[in-house]
């Protein structure tokens, strides 16, 4: 090939990454986001129903003061595929049925079938038997939004402890296939 050729493809290549690189640093309107799909942390578009299997942990393990009293999913396959690196995730049980609690005072009244003004550390161990480390497999999706406290607060706004703001997702559940494993909704 001539010089001149491959000199041209290279200034070509380099245009391009640096297009690339100023497309990437350009904000997304919302209509932009709503017109293309994102693709959230299973790997999937926000908003597709897939079957997953996960454990139930306790936020606590994972030692970040923003998942004390949270319980989790780290989801280790999706819709029979395993992943690489299970992804652990907050969630909502929405207005399914399952049986699962998101934190310790859901997690007293699932077991207790009434609310509880508090929890101390011995109870909520207690609690927690048989719970944390439960395998599932759910039909869920997932749905992302922002979270956390802006950068730039003006001086006269009050101040309160959180991450920074960021984009996050969780998964909502909509149905146990330990329970359900036809996948079918019968006379609907």
């Amino acid at each position: 090939m001539d010089k001149a050729y491959l000199l041209s493809l290279l200034l070509l290549a380099f245009g391009c990454a640096a297009d690339a690189q100023e497309a990437a640093k350009r904000p997304i309107t919302l209509d932009e986001l709503n017109n293309r799909q994102v693709v959230g942390t299973l790997g999937k578009p926000l908003g597709t129903v897939v079957d997953v299997e996960a454990k139930v942990i306790a936020g606590s393990e994972l030692r970040l003061k923003q998942y004390d009293g949270a319980y989790l999913l780290s989801v280790t396959h999706v819709d029979g595929n395993k992943l690489d690196q299970p992804t652990v995730l907050r969630f909502s049980t929405g207005f399914s049925d399952v049986k699962l609690a998101n934190d310790h005072f859901s997690l007293y009244e699932l077991k207790h079938g009434k609310k509880t003004g508090s929890l101390n550390s011995a109870q909520i161990s207690e609690l927690e038997k048989g719970y944390v480390g439960r395998s599932v497999r759910l039909a869920v999706y997932e749905v992302g939004g922002f979270r956390g406290r802006p950068l730039k607060l003006p001086d006269d706004a009050p101040l309160w402890a959180d991450v920074g703001f960021y984009f996050d997702t969780r998964l909502e559940i909509l149905a146990d296939r330990e329970k359900t494993p036809d996948k079918g909704r019968k006379g609907r």
